[in-house]
């Protein structure tokens, strides 16, 4: 990874101007090396040059939650989000965050919200559980285990597609 780090790094300096890619690029293998500052640092400055990129805000968002800051990601989800209200992964990042913050009613909603874009995704119904355990929301694991997104329409605001 070292070297990879440095290739990103020559490039960058061989074209300053359009370095937002190896940015995010850098931001990543930080990342995945657990160099989180470093990355949080690559992937802030691509988002200046690219402010309109709802998946990197949504890495630099993960990024700062994989580094124990879900407080300070949950901002970076919310940006991704206002530029692709429909991005489930945001969705699903924004609701992981609420949850290791202890906001239980909120990752719920958030999950729901996921499950509503991507039914699909079996492992999203795992983690409502969990949140919905954590809420002593008793009552809505019935809806949970039989995967009856209508049911939670009266509990929680969120929109059905």
């Amino acid at each position: 990874l070292d070297e990879l780090k440095s290739l990103l790094r020559r490039a960058m300096e061989h074209s300053p101007s359009d370095s937002s890619e190896a940015l995010e690029a850098l931001g990543v293998v930080c990342n995945v090396s657990r160099e989180y500052d470093e990355a949080v640092s690559a992937l802030e400055s691509a988002t200046a040059s690219r402010p309109d990129d709802y998946t990197l805000w949504n890495r630099l968002g993960a990024t700062l939650a994989n580094a124990g800051r879900s407080d300070e990601a949950l901002p970076n989800y919310r940006r991704a989000l206002g530029l692709k209200p429909k991005y489930a992964r945001a969705w699903l990042n924004l609701a992981i965050s609420h949850s290791n913050l202890r906001n239980y009613d909120e990752a719920a909603r958030c999950y729901l919200q996921a499950l509503s874009l991507s039914p699909g995704a079996h492992h999203v119904w795992g983690y409502l559980r969990i949140a919905l355990t954590c809420a002593e929301r008793w009552e809505l694991l019935p809806a949970a285990a039989s995967r009856d997104l209508g049911a939670f329409e009266e509990h929680f605001d969120f929109v059905r597609y």
